[in-house]
């Protein structure tokens, strides 16, 4: 009996139970960020889980997403649905349709799960909890500049520290490819991933030196902004030089705490962006803990927002569940809620229990309802 329960308690790969205290944590960590976007007036949407595939994986973000989807069979319908497994195509969806209508810039916020696949090379999880959000219907230094102080104002919220902000232009590498074979492509990109100099230089391909100073730019903001502002540039590459370091220098003037780096040719995890994009790091946690950058609606608006990585940052300390619980020996709601009204939560004990304390400490609570009063439970 006990084996087959057992087997009953499995799941399948890269998909887990999340139990107390990581679900609360959880819970209370979204909610946060989501104060956050409240706060700085995006609209927060939910959409479906579900939808069908035509409508969500043909036309903008949801086009480059088609391997990493779920299908199903609507059996109401007899339609292909698919199963998100990105909801930005989901808000280019909404802001195109349901809110076409409203003023534009269009700030909304979300949050929900999505399912892959797989998982990526960080995390094999193949479900994974998104928080992020858009900002639709305008282009401009400022707007870049807004959506990525929002995001580190919502980081900051929960404790995150040591923040990194690395900016990019995804589509300069391939601007500057753009007449090289296709066939010698693959080993270019991989020398531009792996910072190989070297073997840029050896190939001697058109454009070899700007893509060299490029590469020789990355780093540090300082570093970055003195290599770059020297550059001669074609009208193309010197605009989207000066959008970058502009966008650089507003985030500066608004946080200058904040750490800037520059990678203006790196486009690794950038699939359906179109301009600017930026990924966060911290020093205390591993690997990107958010992304976003610029991309085109399913109308063709422009739009630039960011994904929060949230189970990279769910915070360990027991401040977020600090449960204050009050052991009440009886079944009392009245009493309870004078309790809660205080700043406690409560649970009430067994109907029949010789040792209240022993219960109490049992279940996880700190304090005892006795003779009117609450009572600290002695450690």
């Amino acid at each position: 009996m006990t084996d087959v329960i057992s087997q009953k308690g499995l799941l399948p790969a890269g998909l887990n139970d999340v139990l107390y205290p990581s679900a609360e944590i959880q819970a209370k960590t979204i909610e946060k960020l989501l104060d956050v976007f409240s706060s700085y007036g995006y609209l927060r949407v939910k959409p479906p889980l579900v939808e069908f595939e035509d409508s969500l994986l043909l036309d903008g973000p949801g086009s480059l997403l088609k391997d990493s989807t779920f299908r199903i069979m609507d059996p109401l319908s007899q339609k292909m649905m698919a199963v998100r497994s990105d909801m930005t195509a989901q808000i280019s969806r909404i802001s195109s349709t349901r809110m076409s209508h409203l003023a534009r810039p269009l700030r909304l916020s979300y949050s929900g799960d999505v399912l892959r696949v797989k998982g990526d090379s960080f995390n094999m999880d193949r479900q994974k909890t998104q928080v992020g959000a858009e900002l639709i219907g305008m282009q401009s230094e400022r707007i870049d500049a807004e959506i990525i102080l929002l995001c580190v104002k919502s980081l900051v919220s929960i404790d995150v520290s040591s923040i990194t902000i690395d900016l990019n232009l995804p589509f300069l590498r391939d601007y500057l490819l753009k007449e090289i074979p296709v066939s010698s492509r693959d080993e270019i990109n991989e020398a531009i991933d792996r910072k190989d100099q070297n073997l840029i230089k050896k190939l001697k391909i058109k454009n070899s030196d700007l893509i060299l100073d490029f590469m020789k730019a990355a780093g540090d903001y300082n570093h970055s902004i003195k290599i770059l502002s020297r550059l001669k540039l074609d009208n193309f590459a010197a605009e989207a030089r000066d959008y970058l370091l502009n966008v650089g220098k507003i985030i500066k003037e608004n946080d200058s705490l904040v750490n800037i780096s520059i990678d203006p040719l790196e486009n690794r995890g950038f699939k359906y962006h179109t301009g600017l994009s930026f990924t966060l790091f911290s020093q205390n946690h591993k690997g990107e803990i958010a992304k976003g950058g610029r991309y085109q609606t399913i109308s063709k608006e422009t739009a630039t927002g960011f994904t929060i990585y949230t189970e990279k940052l769910y915070n360990t300390s027991n401040d977020l569940i600090e449960r204050n619980l009050v052991y009440i020996p009886f079944l009392n709601i009245r009493i309870a809620e004078k309790i809660i009204k205080k700043g406690y939560k409560v649970i009430f004990g067994k109907k029949s229990n010789d040792d209240i304390e022993l219960d109490a400490r049992e279940m996880g609570c700190k304090y005892i309802w006795n003779n009117e009063t609450i009572e600290k439970i002695k450690d």
